[in-house]
């Protein structure tokens, strides 16, 4: 009898907190209106409640999800019915996702509290967006327009059409010598824009994520740190290719983030790199750190993890 009681509380601490409570969380069946790839939720969430977004997608779709939340111990996951792994665990990889879907089925998005948190019954008040997209194409003729700022240093991010071509440009605000405008041509379309201090030293960079959604279509970083709050220096990103531990199975379509004091990039990993090779189902995350180079500044990858 001791063992029996033993085991089944072993069982209830292994549990979940919601379930271990169990307060059914509340879900939502997504549909999008016509017309509509997008849609955008501001809830919260208190204690072991649990929020649960599910929609039904097709293989190779791309998911993005942006989350933002009054509680730092809020987060979010993805997971794939059936599937032994969560897709995308947001509490080691941020509060972006953007990726091709692995299989045909029903996703769920599961925002949550971390267990510390719930057991003090905190409350989240959270927002939520969610795309669902063709993975064939991407619209390259999207605008881009954001202005971000970080120690008193501002950003303004666009994509315009000179001469018939896309170009990215980078207008920076408040640097106490060159505010010069940078311009760069543009394969693909950009992501998102994230501002930063990865090494700390009191003066920020701005990280263009961009990428074209397909398989063999790598994504592409543009950076720039700024020196001592005085002038502009371009950031380098070493290829995938050039670091055996990230290159096996590499076939692009990756997705970059920023994660605390780290850039994050993350790629489905395919059996090799032939064109034809089929899917493990599993996803690499490479984690970089900003660090001084002779005439400008790497990003130098320190962590290789599989999921």
């Amino acid at each position: 009898m001791n063992i029996w009681i033993a085991a089944v509380l072993a069982v209830m601490v292994s549990m979940p907190v919601h379930a271990a409570t169990e307060i059914a969380p509340h879900v939502d069946q997504i549909t999008f209106k016509k017309g509509a790839d997008t849609v955008k939720f501001a809830r919260s969430i208190k204690g072991p409640l649990t929020a649960q977004y599910r929609l039904n997608a097709k293989a190779g779709q791309m998911m993005t999800v942006d989350f933002k939340s009054s509680n730092a111990s809020a987060y979010f996951n993805i997971t794939a019915k059936g599937a032994d792994y969560a897709l995308f665990n947001g509490s080691i990889m941020g509060n972006h996702f953007l990726g091709p879907l692995p299989a045909d089925g029903e996703y769920t998005v599961q925002v949550y509290l971390m267990r510390n948190a719930a057991r003090r019954n905190e409350v989240a008040n959270y927002s939520l967006s969610l795309s669902l997209s063709s993975g064939d194409a991407t619209d390259s003729n999207q605008p881009f327009d954001q202005t971000l700022e970080l120690q008193g240093i501002g950003f303004h991010v666009t994509s315009v059409s000179v001469d018939g071509n896309r170009t990215l440009r980078i207008a920076p605000q408040g640097l106490e010598i060159d505010n010069s405008e940078i311009v760069r041509p543009l394969t693909c379309t950009i992501v998102r824009a994230e501002v930063a201090d990865l090494d700390r030293n009191g003066s920020p960079e701005i990280y263009v994520f961009i990428r074209s959604p397909g398989r063999g279509m790598p994504g592409e970083l543009i950076a720039y740190a700024a020196n001592r709050k005085k002038s502009l220096s371009e950031i380098y990103l070493p290829p995938v290719s050039e670091n055996p531990k990230t290159a096996v199975g590499y076939q692009g379509e990756d997705e970059f983030a920023v994660v605390e004091n780290t850039l994050v990039q993350r790629f489905p990993v395919y059996d090799s790199t032939d064109a034809d090779a089929g899917g493990t189902g599993k996803i690499r995350q490479v984690q970089y750190t900003l660090v001084p180079g002779e005439a400008g500044w790497i990003l130098r990858a320190f962590g290789v993890t599989e999921y």
